[in-house]
């Protein structure tokens, strides 16, 4: 088959025709019909985040149809269609016993710690793969894997309850779901998006947020201050990880709320604890993956309309157009909510 893989950090994918990995008892082979680009797939070439071989198929929000599958494998059958859930856990220790699974003391992830969906199939074990209704398509389906869920897990992480006010730092592919959540599932009173672009500023308000800020042109903290009466944001999310953002975040919570750290930065950073968390009783909490359970709910809202997926996937490629998936995502010429790559061969 083929397989678009990375061979050494801060290159291109590289074209490879590979063995279909061979289905062991308790594994599904799928045949994959769509996967999202994620800005983690950028940092894992750049080297800012760790791959855990070399070379290795990215891609971790996967969906397709089971071609295959182990002898011991129950409840799913050849032509099946699925989204895969990118954690590989043992399903043994105590934090996979009580459903938190991305704290496994075992954990790998599909597409850093072993081959992805950036191939014509992708082996994960059987209970990786959720059924997935008929009503949702394929290219939807594959941001489901990620994009969706980890801004749905920080939304929870964080507590928003009805009538809350929450603050979304960076509204890109992440972020705009958070926006679109907070709003539609979460019911919070006011949405605060905030970018350095105003079209996706724009877009955010199509998403469900009540105020938009351009940090480049406003001051973050005295629009803050305004639309809330001084009271500050409930609940502020943190999807670009830089440490100006962070600070900037934890100036806008509120007493007793929380700033919730999603984004990944390269960079360390400095607090003082009197002034940004004590004087406030601030929570800083963070957010590494989701969970399964959350797929599921999430599938549920999905397939009932509470949650509307048909503008997220703004750009599709194919597998041999994939490294032009990348360049598309980090463009700033590009109006990009979510890439997706479609096997040329569906």
């Amino acid at each position: 088959m083929t397989a678009a893989r990375l061979h050494k950090i801060g290159k291109g994918l590289s074209f490879d025709r590979i063995d279909v990995p061979t289905v062991c008892p308790h594994d599904v082979l799928v045949k994959v019909k769509a996967a999202g680009i994620c800005h983690s797939d950028i940092n894992y070439c750049k080297g800012v985040a760790p791959v855990r071989k070399l070379p290795i198929t990215l891609g971790h929000e996967i969906s397709g149809i089971i071609y295959a599958k182990g002898a011991k494998v129950i409840g799913l059958n050849v032509g099946d269609r699925v989204l895969v859930h990118y954690i590989i856990s043992c399903g043994r220790c105590g934090h996979c016993q009580v459903g938190h699974e991305n704290y496994c003391n075992h954990y790998q992830m599909v597409g850093k710690d072993v081959d992805g969906g950036f191939a014509e199939f992708v082996r994960v074990p059987a209970r990786n793969a959720l059924k997935l209704p008929k009503t949702i398509p394929f290219e939807q389906a594959a941001i489901m894997g990620c994009a969706v869920p980890t801004a749905y897990h920080a939304l929870r992480r964080g507590r928003v309850r009805p009538g809350d006010v929450v603050m979304i730092l960076g509204v890109g592919g992440l972020g705009m779901h958070a926006v679109q959540l907070a709003s539609k599932v979460f019911k919070a009173r006011q949405v605060i998006a905030v970018d350095l672009v105003d079209w996706k500023l724009k877009l955010s308000k199509q998403f469900g947020a009540t105020v938009l800020v351009n940090a480049g042109k406003q001051n973050l903290l005295d629009t803050v201050r305004k639309v809330t009466d001084e009271q500050l944001a409930n609940v502020v999310l943190d999807f670009v990880g830089h440490t100006q953002t962070i600070h900037a975040g934890i100036s806008c919570v509120g007493k007793g709320g929380r700033i919730v750290l999603v984004g990944i930065g390269a960079k360390s950073m400095q607090i003082s604890p009197y002034e940004t968390i004590i004087g406030k009783e601030i929570e800083i909490v963070g957010v590494d993956d989701h969970l399964k359970s959350e797929l599921f709910e999430l599938t549920k809202l999905v397939r009932s309309k509470k949650l509307d997926l048909s503008r997220s996937v703004t750009h599709q490629v194919t597998l041999s157009e994939i490294n032009d998936g990348f360049q598309i995502l980090e463009s700033n010429q590009e109006h990009v909510v979510r890439v997706v790559v479609l096997c040329e061969s569906n």
